[in-house]
């Protein structure tokens, strides 16, 4: 049997258990992530386990706990003699986390267009956080932007119906967040819109070919023309002075 599906009709989902209030140690993740993708601290940077308790007004063991699950999902990376610190954005690193989501969304793609036989408002929570793009835009919410990024690649993978796709590409959630927080630094924030806005009409085009084409023009093209080390550099030097 096909692998089934989220079904967005309305009247049709079940109850939904509440949402759980987010624990200190979340807090504290989101803390670094949303600094890191905004700027405040930087790729490459160390970071004091001290220094992010005291900033946060928190006790060091909730960001102790905080930095391994960071570790664990390659924001940050600790070695013997250099601590802790963040992740690296050279070309070759980005290279190699744009292709593998190249490879993943191309395929959520083509499985998502398959599933619109079945359910033709299969696309509509992916129409939805476009929506919320275009406000975060009117709010110029640089890293509301980046965050409802990284929720509409999240959500093509889901909307695939393929569990071990999304699995795959779930480590890699809170790296794209800052990568696209970084994008948001040195790209026009309407430019980043408007490429979501031709995918989702890609995808409710029904052209399979042309929506995974667009896929890879959005991941890896527009990418590409992002000059990450330089913003990173340039950002460090002004802070540095």
């Amino acid at each position: 049997m096909p692998p089934s599906r989220p079904d967005t009709r309305k009247g049709t989902l079940p109850k939904l258990q509440p949402l759980e209030a987010k624990t200190l140690v979340d807090q504290v993740v989101d803390a670094i992530v949303e600094a890191t993708a905004t700027g405040v601290f930087l790729p490459g940077d160390r970071i004091v386990e001290a220094e992010v308790a005291r900033s946060l007004d928190v006790s060091r063991v909730p960001v102790r706990e905080a930095l391994r699950i960071l570790e664990s999902q390659g924001i940050v990376v600790s070695s013997r003699y250099r601590g802790m610190r963040l992740m690296d954005v050279s070309v070759d690193r980005l290279e190699k986390i744009l292709k593998v989501r190249t490879v993943l969304e191309k395929l959520a793609a083509e499985e998502v267009m398959a599933g619109l036989k079945d359910d033709p408002d299969l696309l509509a929570p992916l129409e939805d956080i476009v929506d919320r793009l275009h406000a975060a835009l009117k709010r110029e919410d640089s890293y509301g932007v980046a965050r409802l990024d990284t929720e509409f690649h999240r959500t093509l993978c889901r909307l695939s119906g393929n569990d071990v796709l999304l699995h795959m590409w779930e480590p890699l959630a809170r790296q794209l967040t800052i990568i696209f927080g970084l994008s948001t630094l040195q790209k026009d924030l309407t430019a980043i819109i408007e490429e979501h806005d031709e995918l989702l009409a890609r995808l409710k085009a029904g052209d399979v070919d042309a929506a995974i084409a667009q896929v890879q023009i959005h991941i890896l093209d527009y990418a590409r023309a992002l000059d990450y080390e330089g913003l990173v550099s340039e950002r460090r030097s002004a802070r540095d002075k």
